[in-house]
């Protein structure tokens, strides 16, 4: 069955849907990647710190790396450090 649309609901260019229908959520392109890290974070002892090979990033460049582990650890109330070198990227909970 086909809602009534609402006055004004209709653009010119696009259509308006309500928002009780949209995903709340968001799939960011490095998900899968987050994931891992943070499990294997979530595992690693204190005084240890998780050592990601750039070369299995998929090209994503440190900065951008930092930022998401950032944006993902906070997310998970984790407090954590980072730090890379030409091969690796490097993140422990402090």
């Amino acid at each position: 069955m086909k809602k009534k649309a609402l006055a004004g609901s209709e653009h010119s260019n696009y259509k308006t849907v309500p928002i009780a229908e949209l995903k709340k959520t968001r799939k960011g392109k490095h998900r899968d990647l987050m994931g891992k890290i943070m499990s294997d974070l979530r595992q690693t002892p204190a005084g240890f710190a998780v050592s990601i090979p750039l070369s299995s990033t998929k090209g994503v460049p440190v900065p951008n790396l930092r930022s998401v582990i950032m944006r993902t650890a906070t997310k998970e109330k984790v407090k954590v450090a980072t730090s890379a070198d030409e091969e690796n990227f490097y993140v422990w909970r402090v």
